[in-house]
């Protein structure tokens, strides 16, 4: 995976894209299952994806404080409007790294994956 990373421009641009959780999305099917009252940042590698409708999928790997980690499953907004942000895939499957402000599921354990409602996301490139 390091000579995916080693892809990346050195240059690096953040991007902070607001592409999930949309006002549509909330009315539609609620965050019921994710935990309102606690907002995560998480910060890692993109470890695989799944772009499709109604919400894509981010898989992000995250460094925990004893040093082992954690793949997070951070649900996002629909494919098309992920791609008009100018994110493709050439650029996800190169694993940059991201920060994701996120809510966590009210399931805290874990199984198989953790799982977030993302609301910003900086792409490191």
């Amino acid at each position: 995976m390091s000579s995916l990373l080693s892809s990346v421009p050195s240059r690096s641009m953040v991007f902070l894209l607001m592409i999930l959780t949309p006002l549509s999305a909330t009315a539609h099917h609620g965050l019921g299952s994710y935990d309102q009252s606690n907002v995560l940042t998480l910060k890692g590698k993109v470890v695989g994806f799944e772009l499709r409708d109604p919400h894509s999928l981010l898989f992000v790997e995250v460094a925990n404080p004893d040093g082992s980690a954690t793949v997070w499953a951070i649900e996002g907004g629909a494919a098309r409007g992920i791609v008009e942000t100018g994110l493709s895939r050439e650029f996800l499957s190169g694993g940059p790294m991201v920060t994701v402000t996120a809510l966590p599921s009210v399931d805290s354990r874990c199984e198989p994956l953790c799982r977030a409602a993302g609301q910003n996301f900086d792409f490191e490139r």
